[in-house]
């Protein structure tokens, strides 16, 4: 073999290496992209699961915490049904006219529940007393010159319950 061929066979040598070379680390780069992009995806799909999951426990407590809620008031609501067939619910509907009087200073309009309207017609007089179908489950509503009162059962529930869910929520 002459020095020329054996420059030759070593410029083609190196220009087989280089190109290996080159082509592995091309390969390399394009694996390494490819295990990137995976460890992407697969951190991405974790952190959608994680959130579906944080989601679906949030639901869940949520669910729990209404099917609380709605016992305890259920049970609250029975207990003011039986308070109304007892005469100490004609006494507190008393009351709660007096305290109107008092602090409306007069009563034109007294409203109650359909089954309440001869009891308050018994209790009060000079006043219009009138059914209002908004009241479902006692008490009254009463009204002087535009203002109005209201010592419902309704409204006394509604407004613990919203406590009570705030009481919850920070729980």
């Amino acid at each position: 073999m002459t020095q020329i061929d054996g420059t030759i066979n070593n410029a083609e040598t190196n220009a087989i290496n280089n190109d290996k070379n080159k082509l592995e680390d091309q390969l390399l780069s394009e694996a390494y992209d490819m295990i990137q992009q995976g460890v992407f995806d697969i951190k991405s799909e974790m952190s959608r699961e994680l959130s579906m999951h944080k989601i679906e426990s949030k639901k869940e407590v949520y669910a729990e915490k209404e099917h609380y809620i709605e016992t305890v008031f259920a049970v609250v609501k029975k207990q003011l049904l039986n308070f109304r067939k007892t005469e100490s619910y004609i006494d507190y509907l008393a009351k709660c006219a007096t305290k109107a009087h008092e602090k409306l200073g007069g009563l034109t309009k007294i409203y109650v529940t359909r089954t309440d309207l001869e009891i308050m017609k018994r209790i009060v007089t000079g006043v219009e007393v009138k059914q209002d179908l908004r009241i479902m489950l006692g008490g009254i509503i009463a009204e002087n010159d535009g203002l109005t009162m209201d010592f419902t059962f309704d409204k006394k529930i509604r407004t613990e319950r919203e406590k009570f869910e705030q009481r919850i929520d920070e729980i």
